[in-house]
């Protein structure tokens, strides 16, 4: 059953009661007032017939008595009148008596005795009538007689009946107006926003847009529809945060599969590279021994000179491949970093001068304690210069910086002492975009083949992720790359100026 329905019963319904109680004492109250006016009507009539009775019969006219009886009898709440002599007996009566004889003969003696009026309500001919005898008397007291007026009460049920008529017809008005007004006003205020937000919520249930729905109402339909605009809003972020982290779930997903095809890669590479060292260790000492024994054949020197060459190159690579699939333990103890990057820096002057590079530091003075293995954390940077001095082949600028961030982005773990951010800004050629996902890869290069093995970057990876940090990466093709290392940090001290100044150049 809809609310516009029940709205309707439940007001109709009481209203038909109370209706029904008005009317009840309405009409209760209107009997009563009609019958004590036609009371005082009926002591007024037979008052003034009693006077004129008795004019009549001190003067003895009788046709006088008669004409009065038949004007009363006329009169419409008048049944009729009749006369009585001293003695009891009947001296006239109105002709609608005629067929109703007098029964009260009891009434009459004593009010003949006590000469007082007597009022009595009875049936006559089945009407209910009221009956008033009063004595007649002379003007010395003398007893003339007595009369008895007859007064109709069925005009009484006649107003009742039209009461109950117009009461009737006053209660349905009530209850088509009032339904009337329920229905429009639940139509427009109740069901048609119901309605509204019926829809809302199915497109809610389905998953398709859902526009927001009107809150303008100061009353229980707009707050709930504030509150539902408030759920819609708070279910697409959820939407939102879960799509997320299904993608999320599906690249830790790749990484894993990855990782296990990576672990697979490592355990082959690390077989590998024990089966080719020792060839290739072999077939170093033996071109050596022979670029010894021919000294003075340039020919055979030169060639010899390449297969060294090649046979480190292939080294280098099998003992980068070693590194990259052996577990390494870490030595952690609270480290100055900042000291650290000069050290790699010096290490770099000579080839940054080579090439031509202008290297711009901007780093903290303090001391910056990180709680890090200091080799591990060496080798991080000595990688991340290197690439980025390989990227400036004709020169260019190299930007270090450094400062701590005390609000890490919220998708990171925030340290209590900070994070020290490094950054290693070059100039160079560039990372295409379409290769910024794949430089932490193990084996993924943008260098000339040759140049470079692809396991530095994945290395110092995960380095920077076994202390707790991670790195960022910004790069334009053709403008250069910004690397920023975040490392947490554990606390801050002074000092060696010697070693705030010495990476100046």
């Amino acid at each position: 059953m809809k609310i516009g329905t029940k709205l309707i019963l439940f007001l109709t319904l009481p209203l038909i009661a109370l209706m029904i109680l008005f009317g009840y004492l309405s009409q209760r109250a209107s009997r009563e007032r009609l019958h004590d006016e036609m009371m005082r009507e009926g002591r007024g009539i037979a008052l003034t017939a009693r006077v004129a009775l008795e004019d009549y019969l001190r003067d003895r006219q009788i046709e006088d008595v008669r004409e009065l009886v038949e004007k009363l009898s006329g009169y419409e709440r008048v049944l009729g009148i009749r006369i009585f002599e001293s003695d009891g007996t009947l001296a006239a009566q109105s002709a609608s008596l005629a067929a109703h004889p007098f029964q009260e003969q009891a009434a009459l003696a004593k009010i003949l005795q006590a000469r007082v009026p007597l009022e009595t309500q009875e049936m006559v001919g089945g009407e209910p009538v009221v009956s008033f005898l009063f004595p007649l008397t002379g003007p010395s007291g003398t007893l003339l007689g007595a009369a008895q007026l007859i007064q109709l009460e069925s005009y009484l049920r006649e107003e009742s009946r039209a009461t109950r008529n117009y009461l009737g017809v006053l209660t349905a008005v009530m209850i088509l107006a009032a339904g009337a007004i329920v229905l429009s006003v639940t139509r427009w205020s109740v069901s048609r926003p119901i309605e509204d937000l019926a829809r809302s919520f199915r497109g809610v249930g389905t998953g398709d847009a859902v526009p927001p729905a009107s809150a303008r109402r100061r009353d229980e339909i707009g707050w709930l529809a504030g509150e539902f605009n408030v759920m819609c809003q708070r279910l697409e972020r959820a939407r939102g945060s879960l799509q997320e982290e299904q993608a999320e779930r599906r690249r830790v997903e790749s990484r894993l599969r990855n990782a296990e095809r990576l672990a697979s890669i490592g355990r082959l590479s690390a077989g590998l590279a024990h089966e080719i060292g020792t060839p290739l260790n072999v077939i170093g000492g033996r071109a050596e021994t022979l670029r010894r024994k021919l000294q003075g054949n340039d020919v055979a020197d030169k060639n010899l000179r390449i297969i060294i060459t090649q046979i480190e190159r292939i080294a280098r690579i099998v003992r980068g491949m070693l590194d990259f699939a052996r577990a390494r333990e870490s030595h952690l103890s609270p480290t100055a970093v900042i000291p650290v990057l000069h050290r790699v820096l010096e290490l770099l002057s000579e080839r940054t001068e080579e090439l031509g590079v202008r290297v711009e530091t901007s780093l903290p003075s303090e001391a910056i304690l990180v709680l890090a293995d200091s080799d591990q954390i060496y080798e991080v940077f000595l990688n991340l210069a290197t690439n980025a001095l390989d990227a400036m082949p004709r020169g260019g600028t190299l930007k270090v910086s450094g400062r701590v961030i005390t609000h890490a982005p919220a998708h990171r773990a925030a340290a209590p002492g900070g994070v020290l951010a490094i950054s290693l800004q070059d100039t160079g050629v560039g990372i295409p975009s379409a290769h910024l996902d794949r430089i932490f890869d193990p084996f993924f290069t943008t260098k000339e083949v040759g140049k470079g093995t692809g396991l530095g970057l994945s290395i110092t990876y995960g380095i920077v992720q076994e202390h707790g940090g991670w790195i960022d990466v910004a790069s334009e093709e053709g403008t250069g790359t910004s690397v920023t290392v975040h490392l947490p940090v554990q606390q801050t001290a002074a000092v060696d100026p010697t070693l705030a100044v010495r990476g100046a150049s």
